[in-house]
């Protein structure tokens, strides 16, 4: 069975194709192409904006992961803390006790803190209005003024009105110093003023805000700036005073008063409309503020507050009202330059020594110690005497205190320079002096403190009378001739007298210290012996120019022909332990220095150290006296009514230098006289620092009642034969009163003087023969 299938074939029909219509075939092709550039500009378009999702999911990556490391990292500050310039104040004490401000120091900043309740309410208002004026309202970002800024700088827009940062970002940036100029640094502003948000108040804030803001030169912060421009406290400040110095802080180099007063002026306007559109002041505040004619600290020039400053008008230097002459130009011998003195001689002195005291406390230089200082907020408590101070300064305005004589042939004159140091028994600095005629300028050249001068004489008290007493190699009354001894170097015997020559008689040791004998101070510096009197010179008294090896002589100790010289005050303290019972105190001129947190830095020293005993500081006393009273001593006209006067003169061996330290019950005194460039004077008169002492000491000493130094008990007072310094026995006719320590008194004299005169001699023909010294077997 055939099962295959059969097919059967259908003929189809074959048809032409039909053709198209040129036109719609045109057509086509078009559309085709449009598409074709659709699709390559949708790709294109796609692709870039794929591109920009792309770079700004890199930015966000990275500004997330800069947020992220920045928020672990938060900002930490502690606003109190921070090492910020502030200014260093200077206090002293008035005649009442009252505790004054004397000065302020600063050399990069003038800076004083001022907490806020002490701050004026009207300039905190004047700040909020024209800086922040949502202040109160904002967490540290002002983010409408934000991105207003923001546009702004994109735009390139003006602003006329208020910037971006609010205080706290303002803060930030004068505390951190970071002010680059990129989005980077605004990001870190922002998010750290948010953080300090967190942690302070807005009381907080403002405070430190207003404590560390410029206002113009080196015065940053509203205490400084109060007193720079108003000379006034910052609680003091009025609202037209305010207006002023919140209408400073955008710039405060064109709009400071000192530099623009009509700037300043137009801007103040600005600021004090600010304060009345925003309610801080009231209508009458207001227009009456405008109205005001502020005065100012210091000069200014125009009449843009209602008034002309009448200091700018006036050219000629100030002028004594009192004078016989006001016109009468001062001398130029005493005045330079024009300038400008804002402390005496005193503060001067105190600051420097306190730039010394705190370098050597933290072994630093004393450049070092200036600029912590003056840049630490410290305070300086200065021990200065302001009614003495005022009555030295007044007598040394008068260059004619220190002139000698003119000579009538040559009609010759010299001006003289001249210092003066005043303190009491405790090392404390009363009153100083640097100079005669007017004082030129702030921290100028003090001779009492700096200048370094041969001191003659005025060495024999303090390095051999005092110690040969102390070790009882001598007493009030001893012998001494008036004889040189053999020195190596020296043909002859040396030295020889002010006079030019020797007597060759014995001298009582009172009478060799009353007038100055230069021979029997040597013999007695030899008894003491040369190390015993530097030890005592430079580590008791505390007199730091001597020069060890060349000071080590008999010319440089007991005769004063020291190689650098001393300092005045150096001199002045050294002399303290002859009427305070022999304690030497260090001078001061402070009596403490406390940092910015209240902690004593630095302090005075009052307990002092026993340089010699009371006995024989007394004894010393009574010697010193006869320089006084001794009508052949060089210091009569010392002498004060009723007040009982010791010390002793000094004379350099070239005549270039003359010295006088004088002692009351109360104070020790010195002063020197002589020319800056260290020529010899002209007129020479030893006695020309006394007559000086005496014309200040009179007006600073009470001399309507009796003032006596207090004897010290130990001390006998003793008659003695004038001939033979020997405790007088009933055969001496001629005696005296002498002042003898218990453990060194005279044996009694025998009577026969001749014999007794002849056994002295023979005693210092021993000691000569010694090297100076006593034979170990002498009695």
């Amino acid at each position: 069975m055939n099962n295959r299938r059969k097919f059967h074939y259908i003929k189809i029909k074959e048809e032409k194709p039909k053709k198209v219509p040129a036109v719609k075939k045109e057509k086509s092709r078009v559309m085709k192409n449009i598409g074709n550039a659709l699709t390559v500009v949708g790709t294109t378009v796609s692709a870039i904006l794929l591109i920009f999702v792309i770079m700004m999911c890199i930015v966000i990556t990275i500004v997330t992961v800069y947020i992220l490391d920045f928020a672990d990292n938060s900002y930490d500050i502690n606003l109190r803390d921070m090492e910020t310039k502030f200014t260093t104040l200077v206090y002293g004490y008035n005649e009442e006790g009252q505790e004054v401000e004397l000065k302020r120091i600063a050399s990069e900043q003038n800076r004083i803190w001022v907490d806020y309740e002490n701050i004026s309410p009207h300039l905190i208002n004047a700040v909020i209005a024209t800086e922040d004026k949502r202040f109160y309202e904002h967490q540290g970002v002002d983010w409408k003024r934000t991105v207003f800024s923001l546009g702004a700088d994109v735009f390139n827009l003006s602003r006329a009105g208020e910037g971006g940062s609010t205080v706290t970002q303002q803060l930030i940036k004068n505390l951190t110093g970071d002010d680059e100029v990129s989005w980077e640094r605004k990001l870190r502003e922002i998010f750290r003023a948010l953080s300090l948000e967190k942690k302070y108040t807005k009381t907080d804030i403002m405070e430190s805000y207003l404590n560390n803001i410029g206002w113009g030169g080196m015065n940053y912060g509203v205490g400084a700036a109060s007193q720079y421009y108003f000379g006034k406290e910052a609680k003091d400040l009025d609202i037209a005073e305010a207006a002023i110095l919140a209408s400073m802080i955008k710039n405060p180099s064109k709009r400071s008063p000192y530099i623009d007063l009509e700037n300043c002026k137009v801007h103040q306007v600005d600021t004090l409309y600010y304060m009345y559109e925003q309610g801080y002041i009231n209508t009458d505040e207001y227009m009456a503020a405008q109205k005001e004619q502020v005065k100012f600290a210091y000069t200014v020039y125009g009449d843009y507050f209602g008034y002309t400053d009448p200091r700018s008008v006036t050219n000629s230097a100030p002028t004594d009202p009192d004078a016989d002459d006001p016109d009468e130009t001062p001398r130029t011998a005493y005045r330079w330059d024009e300038y400008e003195v804002s402390q005496d001689w005193y503060v001067d002195a105190a600051i420097s020594q306190v730039y010394q005291d705190y370098a050597d406390l933290k072994g630093i230089s004393v450049t070092s110690a200036k600029k912590e200082i003056s840049n630490g907020g410290y305070k300086i408590y200065v021990n200065e005497n302001m009614k003495l101070q005022k009555i030295l300064e007044e007598k040394f305005k008068d260059p004619m205190i220190a002139m000698y004589s003119y000579d009538p042939n040559t009609e010759d004159e010299q001006l003289l320079q001249s210092a003066f140091v005043i303190m009491d028994y405790t090392g404390t600095v009363q009153a100083i002096v640097g100079g005669l005629g007017d004082k030129p300028g702030d921290n100028c050249w003090n001779r009492a403190t700096m200048s370094v001068r041969a001191p003659g004489s005025t060495m024999k008290p303090i390095s051999a009378y005092s110690m040969g007493l102390e070790l009882n190699q001598i007493t009030y009354s001893t012998m001494i001739p008036d004889v040189g001894v053999m020195v190596p170097g020296e043909p002859d015997p040396w030295p020889i007298n002010n006079e030019g020559y020797t007597t060759g008689a014995l001298f009582p040791a009172w009478k060799a210290v009353s007038e100055s004998t230069n021979t029997v101070a040597v013999r007695v510096a030899r008894l003491v012996t040369m190390p015993v009197m530097f030890n005592q010179l430079q580590s008791n008294l505390e007199i730091s120019t001597l020069v060890p090896g060349e000071d080590e002589n008999l010319s440089p100790i007991p005769l004063g022909a020291l190689t650098d010289g001393i300092r005045l005050i150096e001199l002045a303290g050294a002399y303290q332990m002859f009427g305070n019972g022999g304690v030497y105190y260090s001078p001061k001129m402070y009596s403490k220095v406390l940092d910015g947190k209240g902690k004593v830095v630095l302090e005075q020293n009052f307990y002092g150290n026993q340089a010699i005993s009371s006995d024989t500081a007394w004894v010393t006393n009574r010697m010193l006296r006869t320089v006084v009273t001794n009508p052949n001593a060089s210091a009569v006209h010392a002498n004060l009514n009723n007040v009982e006067v010791v010390g002793k003169t000094g004379t350099s061996n070239d005549d270039k230098n003359l010295m006088f330290v004088g002692l009351t019950p109360n104070y020790v005194a010195a002063c020197w006289v002589g020319v800056d460039d260290g020529s010899k004077l002209k007129f020479y008169n030893p006695k020309k620092p006394a007559v000086i002492w005496h014309d200040v000491m009179q007006d600073i000493e009470d001399t309507s009642i009796v003032q006596k130094f207090t004897a010290d008990s130990s001390v006998e007072e003793l008659k003695y034969c004038v001939e033979t310094g020997l405790l007088a026995s009933s055969d001496c006719k001629d005696t005296s009163i002498g002042y003898y320590r218990k453990s060194n008194i005279p044996t009694f004299c025998s009577g026969n003087h001749e014999e007794e005169q002849e056994k002295i001699k023979k005693e210092w023909d021993d000691i000569d023969e010694n090297g100076g010294t006593r034979p170990k077997d002498a009695a």
